[in-house]
């Protein structure tokens, strides 16, 4: 098998972007591009043609040569240089699209052969890339391998689930050096003065994907007294989420849920508000704490720490922070969990 140079690997992934780019911006799309796009949403309706090219337009902008060398001269890039030693398990996730790319991503630019468990969710998309990588350098072939059954002959493994598949996870590969990655979400704290402008971005990390992803923000700090028609203005821009079938069932059944309880609420008519200590909200639900001082949001950072993915804000010493409307636009060395993963897969 033919080993890839570190350079030949980002070349390829910098093709990549370029491919990508030049697909979206064929309007109207070719009738392939546009088939895989239907085929995408039929498969799995909370993957619509908007949230898909939202994902490949990240996607295309990231992988670039800049950015990707930037990413890799933060380690010893002899490091990146040798046979291929590595088969990493990869098991992604499916709660958004491309959302277990990075990891593929971070595993072929180490020089390691990936074994791909892909969600039933997100299969279309992660084969659609590693197709498209195959193509602009048939060499990669052997550094990609898409599996359906019993996985064997890795070495390593990074497996993405849920807070109850991470517990069988972690017993199942004990054995083996593992990054394992469980249930996470994100929260967000409007102050005083934060602005019109900076709630509507904070707009965009609620509603993106329907608030499926990770770092999406299902948890609001807001400041006593604090006037939620601000909020429910910034959030028009979003109120499409509503026209979504199924994001509008589950809209409909946590309000029937709440009037059957006697549960107080805010209705935004597409999203509820409701006071609540919980990080995590449900889908169509949107949790908020009252705070006096700044000191209460840190104590609660600080307790729920490994649950929270991002924290969006204005300046602050908090190495999760993320500036409004950003959470969905995350760097190549920004990493889930804040395990560098490339560091895992050289070292």
């Amino acid at each position: 098998m033919k080993v890839l140079s570190l350079n030949q690997r980002i070349q390829v992934l910098a093709d990549l972007g370029e491919f990508l780019k030049s697909e979206l911006n064929n309007a109207p799309f070719n009738e392939a591009f546009e088939d895989l796009l239907n085929k995408v949403n039929g498969y799995n309706p909370w993957f619509t043609k908007n949230s898909v090219l939202q994902s490949l337009t990240a996607w295309s902008h990231l992988l670039n040569a800049n950015d990707l060398n930037q990413f890799v001269n933060t380690y010893n890039r002899n490091l990146f240089e040798k046979k291929i030693e590595k088969v990493v398990l990869l098991i992604l996730a499916g709660n958004i699209p491309l959302v277990g790319f990075h990891d593929v991503i971070c595993s072929f630019l180490s020089g390691s052969k990936s074994m791909i468990k892909v969600s039933s969710k997100d299969s279309l998309l992660v084969n659609y890339l590693i197709r498209q990588i195959i193509t602009i350098n048939p060499d990669t072939t052997e550094y990609f391998e898409i599996i359906e059954g019993k996985a064997t002959a890795f070495t390593h493994v990074i497996a993405t689930g849920s807070t109850n598949s991470a517990r069988y996870f972690d017993h199942y590969f004990s054995k083996f050096p593992h990054i394992i990655r469980k249930n996470r979400n994100s929260l967000a704290i409007i102050e005083k003065d934060t602005s019109d402008i900076e709630m509507k971005n904070l707009a965009k990390d609620v509603f993106q994907y329907f608030g499926l992803g990770c770092r999406n923000v299902t948890k609001l700090f807001v400041p006593c007294d604090f006037d939620f028609d601000r909020l429910k203005d910034a959030f028009q821009t979003s109120t499409n989420v509503i026209n979504h079938n199924k994001y509008a069932n589950n809209y409909d059944y946590h309000k029937a849920i709440a009037l059957m309880n006697g549960d107080s609420f805010i209705d935004f008519d597409f999203i509820l508000l409701q006071n609540k200590e919980a990080l995590k909200s449900p889908l169509g639900v949107l949790h908020f704490s009252e705070y006096q001082n700044t000191s209460e949001v840190d104590s609660y950072i600080k307790q729920n720490r490994e649950h929270i993915q991002c924290v969006v804000c204005r300046e602050r010493n908090d190495s999760n922070q993320v500036p409004f409307g950003q959470t969905q636009q995350p760097k190549l060395w920004d990493f889930a969990d804040q395990i560098d993963t490339l560091q895992f897969l050289l070292s």
